[in-house]
């Protein structure tokens, strides 16, 4: 192998952590930043002329974000080692039922920002380098877009929570929304190592909000690392701490230090379920009732879903065609998995102590590939999704946009027959042509 290949193999291993770091969390090296920043028109003012916008809320790094009853904005808070509850006022969202979302029945989605990461630099007075986006959640009421932005690194580096109004990005102003927070205890000490990057890039990986809790998934820096959370909501000194193991076929052994990356809460005839994805992407089940506090918890592990690759973000859906719902695990090199959610809770565990298995095993074997290629998707409603993906005629450039469920594609990327003028038109597109959604 020449000098040439192991470079840019070293360069896309590195490019890979980054961009799982900037999927599942606010990263450290992005941490110890300013307060967070408020007043979207003082920050464009400032921008113009030169300065920063000024610093306010009580965010040290904008990680995972979660919206829970009554326009409650939960954010992980890596730098802060804390989970905050941001209680929102109508002043502080803006209806978007107006935009267009695009054409559903021609699998026409709509962009809602063009390059989102440019807008970002310039709102933020920096270089598109310096810009991460950690996160995107769905005001469902509003149909409103938020973000978890941080500009820089090192002690200047700055933590904003960003919304979308109508195409244009507007900074959230914490400093006048009531606010309260829960500390996350035993958070890994900033000189901790894991082999390539620092272990406290891990130590919030996800918040969910489910039935008057709040669960926060990570590492912590005790001999069983892999930690989960559940704090009651409102916040008070009560938190219980659960660990939690896995059996990895395709590393052939049981694992207590990495991180739970992705996780969704659902109940399923009758009894609430932990689901979790793990980086290299085995799909693992808990029963909610197990994880108490104090307690060692073992996951049954149903599915691997596909080795070398890693979990971005894990919801759930409807399909309009035969009205099943389905888990989707959208993933950082390779297609998005699907599968039936009603499997979830039936499958076996894949057996314990055998060989490695680069498999796919369990539910990967059953999974349906869908083309998604997006570092961030939320559902915004039972016909739409929204993604942050590189556009992918103009891979340099981050937008933000809409893509129909249940198939996920834009009709507009593709290159087919029925795109001719005057050509074959099976789906019936052009009966179609101008029916437009809206949020």
């Amino acid at each position: 192998m020449d000098h040439t290949t192991e470079s840019g193999m070293a360069e896309e291993a590195r490019a890979r952590r980054e961009f799982l770091r900037a999927g599942s969390t606010s990263a450290l090296m992005l941490a110890l930043s300013r307060p967070a920043l408020a007043g979207g028109e003082k920050a464009r003012a400032d921008v113009e002329r030169g300065g920063l916008p000024r610093p306010g809320g009580p965010l040290r790094s904008a990680g995972a974000l979660e919206f829970g009853p009554d326009n409650v904005l939960f954010v992980g808070d890596i730098t802060g080692a804390a989970v905050h509850a941001f209680a929102l006022k109508d002043s502080d969202v803006t209806s978007q039922a107006d935009v267009e979302m695009g054409n559903f029945h021609n699998f026409e989605g709509r962009d809602l920002v063009l390059g989102v990461d440019q807008k970002l630099a310039a709102l933020f007075g920096t270089t598109v380098g310096n810009i991460v986006i950690n996160d995107m959640a769905i005001h469902q009421p509003s149909r409103q877009i938020f973000m978890s932005v941080e500009r820089g690194s090192g002690p200047g580096a700055m933590a904003a929570i960003v919304k979308v109004n109508h195409g244009k990005l507007e900074l959230l102003e914490l400093d006048g929304i009531s606010h309260s927070k829960m500390a996350i205890p035993n958070e890994p000490d900033q000189r901790a190592m894991l082999e390539f990057e620092p272990q406290q890039v891990y130590a919030i990986t996800d918040v969910k909000y489910y039935n008057g809790e709040v669960f926060v998934t990570g590492i912590s820096n005790q001999r069983f690392a892999s930690t989960l959370y559940r704090i009651p909501y409102p916040f008070s000194s009560r938190l219980s701490t659960s660990t939690v193991e896995i059996w990895h076929p395709t590393h052939g052994e049981f694992e207590t230090r990495a991180p739970i990356v992705r996780q969704l809460i659902r109940e399923m005839d009758g009894k609430p379920y932990l689901f979790a994805v793990y980086g290299c992407t085995p799909l693992v089940r808990f029963q909610l009732e197990e994880l108490k506090d104090g307690a060692h918890v073992r996951g049954d592990t149903i599915g691997e879903l596909g080795y070398g690759s890693n979990p971005l973000d894990m919801l759930t859906y409807t399909d309009p065609t035969d009205h099943k719902d389905y888990l989707l695990v959208t993933i950082d090199v390779r297609s998005a998995s699907r599968i039936e959610a009603a499997e979830l809770t039936t499958a076996k565990p894949e057996p314990t102590g055998g060989p490695i298995d680069f498999g796919p095993g369990g539910l990967g074997r059953t999974q349906r590939d869908l083309p998604i290629r997006a570092e961030h998707i939320a559902i915004l409603d039972p016909r739409w999704a929204v993604v942050i993906w590189r556009h992918p005629k103009t891979s340099w450039r981050l937008d933000i946009g809409t893509l129909m469920v249940p198939y996920f594609f834009d009709r507009r990327l593709g290159m087919a027959e029925m795109n001719w003028p005057n050509g074959p038109d099976p789906f019936h597109y052009r009966e179609h042509r101008n029916e437009i959604d809206h949020a």
